[in-house]
């Protein structure tokens, strides 16, 4: 019998960005049982006392690391993941390590042969995806992999699906929306000029924003307000320059990666638009969740084709999904397969 085990971070900050996923993550295993073997989850925007707490729940967890123990990890991990690996196996623990993004791939903070060296010293990867599996496999990756499929989240309380006029949705994003880092935002008003775009997030150019009658800069709200009460019918998420999702290094990451504003959106009980070649496009299709598009360039005309029957539909999907998101589902999911994996290989 495996004991189950986690070590909680300090965080420097909870906002719409990866605070959330990986807080997320730490009520979930608290939720199932596991034990934190570090100090309790905080939030400093301070960054000596961040420093420190983390140091000090790193000497804590390193002390209380015992034969038979099952320890999650949440990767990117910048200080003592190294260290952690090491003594879990000279003890006879077991290491379960969840990825939220790639090093070598997203910032270029480590070779892929570094990244693979470190994801290799673990016992068990959680994966986002089919895609960042084969990535990983192909440049060296030995360890089991299991895809937890979508990030959990599990706060805020949903309002009731939109009832829009058939043919005629908006659309929401939620996220940095720059127009110099974010083009893709001022095309898509351009070549929609009738069809109203909500954006939510940090960095407007405001008074560009202002030139557009259907471009809609709703301020800097809080996730929990989004999920309750947001503006728009179909969440957006695209990464990338263009309105051709691929190009450029983030475009293509996407490939590998599942974006935590998707689970976002599915939250809202509002349907999802993603590239065709995103790491979450297969689910998003498999479920019926929303829609993927090869460029944005032709979202419109597909928009236009989607009757009241068709939308209700989708968002029928959407709060099946949501109720999921919101209890652990998932994450819950890859690790029993994860546990039973280790339990097995143990013996």
């Amino acid at each position: 019998m495996l004991n189950r085990k986690f070590i909680s971070r300090n965080y420097k900050h909870l906002d719409n960005g990866g605070g959330i996923a990986k807080s997320d993550i730490d009520i979930t295993l608290e939720n199932l049982g596991y034990q934190n073997i570090g100090l309790r989850r905080s939030f400093y925007h301070n960054n000596l006392v961040h420093g420190i707490r983390n140091f000090i729940g790193l000497q804590k967890a390193m002390m209380s690391i015992h034969r038979n123990d099952a320890i999650v990890l949440q990767y990117p991990m910048k200080i003592g993941f190294d260290r952690i690996c090491k003594k879990a196996h000279q003890r006879g623990a077991k290491i379960i390590c969840l990825i939220h993004d790639l090093s070598s791939f997203r910032n270029k903070s480590l070779t892929p042969d570094e990244e693979i060296m470190r994801l290799n010293a673990t016992d068990v990867l959680l994966t986002h995806n089919h895609m960042m599996r084969q990535w990983l496999s192909e440049h060296g990756c030995k360890v089991k992999m299991i895809d937890y499929e979508i990030m959990d989240y599990l706060h805020g309380e949903s309002g009731e699906p939109h009832e829009p006029v058939a043919g005629n949705y908006s659309l929401f994003y939620v996220g940095n929306v720059s127009f110099k880092t974010h083009p893709y935002l001022r095309k898509l008003a351009e070549i929609m000029p009738d069809r109203d775009i909500y954006i939510y997030g940090h960095h407007p150019d405001t008074e560009e924003i202002s030139k557009y009658n259907n471009l809609h800069y709703m301020g800097i709200v809080s996730d929990r307000q989004i999920i309750k009460s947001h503006m728009g019918d179909f969440g957006l998420s695209w990464y990338g320059e263009s309105l051709d999702d691929g190009v450029g290094r983030i475009g293509e990451y996407m490939s590998y990666n599942n974006p935590h504003k998707i689970s976002l959106y599915l939250r809202c009980n509002a349907p999802v638009i993603v590239w065709s070649k995103a790491g979450r496009a297969e689910f998003i299709e498999k479920g019926h969740l929303g829609l993927t598009v090869n460029s944005l360039a032709t979202l419109d005309e597909k928009l236009k084709k989607i009757d009241y029957k068709e939308y209700r539909h989708l968002t029928d999907n959407v709060r099946n999904i949501n109720a999921k998101l919101k209890s652990g589902f998932y994450l819950d999911q890859a690790l029993r397969q994860a546990i039973d994996y280790l339990s097995v290989s143990s013996t």
